[in-house]
C-alpha cells in the first residue's frame, strides 16, 4: 500500500520544502502544454488516510485473500475537488502559500517547462560532476508539470477502504498546523 503525495501535520518533506521556496520567493509555478499550462492534476493522501490503508492492508492477509500479491495506491479519493479524485497542483500550493500569508505565485511569471528543461539537464550535469545539489532538476520539472492522479478503486474493492479524513478536512487541519508551527521557525530564520 503506498500513498501518493503525502501530507499531514508534521509533513516534514512536501509541504516545507515548497513553502520555503515559496516564502523566499524562489518558488515560481511551471507549466506544461501537455497538462493545460499550471493546471496539472494531482491526488494527495492525507498520512491518517494513508494509516488507515496499512490497517485494512494488514487485516487482508489471509489465506486466498483478494489482496495477496497486489500494490494498491491509497488517496484521499473522492473527497478531492473533483469527484474523479483529483485537485490542481498549483490551486493547491498557492491556497498554502496564502495560508501563511504569502504574495500568491500566480501573481509572478510562470516558467514554461520547454525553457527550463534545458536548464536541468544542464543542472543535472553540473550536480553528477560536482556534487553540488540544485532544487532545479530534470525530476523536479517532470513531478511538477504532469498529471499525477490515481484511481483507488481496487483498493476500495479488496480492502474496504475509504478515506477517513477527507481532503477538505485534512488540508485545512494540515495549513493550520503549519501556520501555528512552522510559520514562526521559517520567519525566525529569514
Amino acid at each position: 500500500v503506498a500513498p501518493h503525495q503525502g501530507y499531514g501535520p508534521r509533513d516534514n518533506l512536501f509541504l516545507p520544502n515548497v513553502l520555503e521556496s515559496y516564502g523566499g520567493g524562489s518558488l515560481r509555478y511551471f507549466t506544461s502544454a501537455r497538462t493545460g499550462h499550471g493546471r496539472n492534476k494531482v491526488c494527495f493522501t492525507h498520512v491518517d488516510n494513508y494509516s488507515h490503508g496499512l490497517i485494512l492492508a494488514e487485516r487482508a492477509l489471509y489465506p486466498d485473500s483478494p489482496a495477496l500479491g497486489k500494490f494498491y495506491i491509497v488517496t484521499d479519493g473522492v473527497t478531492h475537488p473533483s469527484k474523479e479524485g483529483w485537485s490542481y497542483l498549483w490551486e493547491q500550493i498557492n491556497e498554502a502559500g496564502k495560508e501563511m500569508g504569502f504574495p500568491e505565485i500566480k501573481e509572478k511569471y510562470p516558467y514554461p517547462d520547454w525553457l527550463l528543461y534545458p536548464v536541468a539537464y544542464l543542472l543535472d550535469t553540473v550536480s553528477w560532476l560536482t556534487g553540488m545539489k540544485f532544487k532545479l532538476n530534470v525530476f523536479n520539472i517532470n513531478v511538477l508539470t504532469m498529471h499525477r492522479w490515481f484511481s483507488i478503486d481496487e483498493a476500495i474493492d479488496d480492502l474496504g477502504y475509504e478515506p477517513i479524513v477527507t481532503y477538505e478536512d485534512g488540508w485545512k487541519d494540515t495549513l493550520e498546523w503549519f501556520k501555528q508551527n512552522w510559520l514562526a521557525k521559517y520567519n525566525e530564520k529569514t
